[in-house]
């Protein structure tokens, strides 16, 4: 997609593909634009009389204009002034990608001569995002013609405005939009082919002369290293276990931060079955690795002042007659010993080795994990939010401002010492899953034993990460790729800081 960030005398008309879009708050008449034709405002003005358009939330109009210099208006809604936030101009870009495409709509001008208040970086991310579609693996029927999207954006500012600023936004959030979209495309591909193995090769990818270092650790190795947590998860499975390690390397001063991504590339639940009813869903559940890779993507571009740390282990937990079995006994890359009494329960398995190896060798400043980690978080939160837990007060905050501004929202829940004492294992030091009542809050403090001293943060994206409805940029049928935009933004926020 391509970006014009143009003045009115700097627009040449008259695209028979283009829109023009004017935003509108919910009755705050008239509608202006530097660009609207004279015979248009007034058809427009009558619409509005008869509240046809009034300009509310998600409320957006499409008016063909067959003799003006674009082939039709878009009249945006932005609902009430006072309830405007980011999000809503995200959802009602997601939205208009309706009337684009039904419009066979190329090219979209944005006016906002009137709006120089409003971030239009967030409608760019809106489009992107609504636009995804997976097909890779679908053959066009014969007669079917090419689905149009929009390539190209311009925004209309005003005389006296300086461009720089919402070139540099814009920037960011279209990078940030296809990453997120990249996230979506791994966690899509099926799990046949989206294997441990493929994703090693993805990072690989990404380290690529991009100066940033990839190290895979497998099998033979993670044995050496005594990561038997991670490597019990794919005993069942005939694709091994990998550690992927992604280190950017800004400066010795910077601060040094990481982010682990759970990566079971599918999920049998092993021994301890899963229901047959959705478990082809389980190929999501690496959305947590596919985020954090994704957001490495965004750091080796836009290069903060920061060092930062990805982390992926990858396995598939799968049945065979070498699977993990309820009661075994397995020793953490830390030491520390742990009862599985649920192979399903797997996910902190894996974790617990990469960030207690992580820890050790990196020596963070803080350590964020993402995970579609429990059933128990959907039931908590639904689709909506994401669960939060933390050991430092300063860092859950800037996640939490982090998720409302990209709209990737976070809600804390406790991690007291009272639900630590429920993962005490009988036979061993920990056990991998607690009582049922309050099942997200005993699996991070599963975690919480493998982070040491270091600030840490666990993100249950379990609800968020697939299956989200009535977010017009999101599709039921495809995964988010939610946790990128978040840990972009978060990542900026803290290079501002510094």
């Amino acid at each position: 997609m391509q970006f014009h960030i143009l003045k009115k005398h700097e627009i040449t008309l008259g695209d028979v593909d283009s829109c023009l879009v004017i935003p509108l708050f919910e009755k705050d008449f008239p509608l202006e634009s530097a660009l609207l034709s004279e015979a248009d405002e007034l058809r427009l003005q009558t619409l509005a009389d008869k509240e046809i358009i009034t300009g509310g939330a998600d409320e957006n109009y499409y008016f063909p204009c067959p003799n003006s210099d674009y082939q039709g208006i878009l009249v945006l809604g932005l609902g009430k002034r006072d309830q405007f936030r980011k999000e809503t101009l995200r959802r009602a870009a997601g939205k208009a990608v309706e009337a684009f495409r039904s419009n066979r709509i190329q090219q979209v001008i944005l006016d906002l001569s009137h709006y120089s208040e409003l971030p239009a970086e967030a409608l760019i991310e809106g489009l992107i995002l609504a636009q995804y579609d997976f097909t890779v693996y679908k053959h066009p029927e014969p007669d079917a013609t090419e689905p149009v999207k929009v390539s190209a954006v311009t925004l209309l500012v005003r005389d006296d405005y300086d461009p720089s600023l919402l070139q540099e936004q814009v920037r960011v959030a279209a990078l940030s939009a296809m990453s997120a979209n990249g996230a979506r495309h791994l966690a899509n591909t099926p799990p046949n082919e989206m294997t441990p193995s493929a994703l090693a090769a993805f990072a690989e990818g990404i380290a690529e002369d991009s100066g940033c270092e990839c190290k895979i650790l497998e099998p033979t190795q993670l044995a050496s290293l005594g990561m038997n947590a991670l490597l019990g998860v794919s005993h069942g499975s005939a694709q091994p276990s990998r550690l992927i390690v992604l280190n950017y390397h800004h400066s010795d001063d910077a601060k040094t931060v990481a982010i682990v991504g759970k990566g079971v590339t599918f999920d049998t639940g092993g021994i301890s079955l899963k229901p047959a009813a959705s478990m082809h869903e389980m190929k999501y559940d690496m959305c947590g690795a596919a985020a954090v890779l994704c957001t490495m993507m965004n750091v080796v571009e836009l290069k903060p002042k920061l060092n930062v740390i990805c982390v992926v282990p990858a396995a598939e937990n799968m049945t065979g007659d070498a699977a993990q079995r309820p009661g075994d006994i397995v020793k953490a890359y830390n030491g520390k010993t742990i009862e599985v009494h649920n192979t399903d329960a797997e996910g902190r398995l894996i974790l617990a080795d990469a960030m207690a190896y992580t820890v050790d060798k990196y020596k963070p400043d803080m350590i964020v994990d993402m995970a579609t980690l429990t059933g128990a978080c959907v039931i908590g939160l639904g689709h909506y939010a994401a669960g939060l837990f933390s050991t430092d007060d300063t860092l859950a905050e800037a996640l939490r401002l982090a998720g409302e501004e990209s709209g990737e929202r976070l809600w804390r829940l406790p991690l007291w010492e009272d639900y630590e004492r429920l993962i005490d294992g009988n036979h061993a030091d920990i056990c991998n899953i607690g009582p049922r009542e309050g099942g997200a809050i005993t699996a991070a403090a599963f975690l919480k034993r493998f982070v040491g001293d270091t600030p840490w943060a666990h993100i249950d994206i379990a609800g968020t990460a697939w299956g989200v409805k009535n977010i017009p940029y999101w599709s039921t049928d495809h995964a988010t790729g939610f946790g990128v935009r978040l840990l972009t933004q978060w990542l900026l926020q803290m290079q501002a800081q510094d």
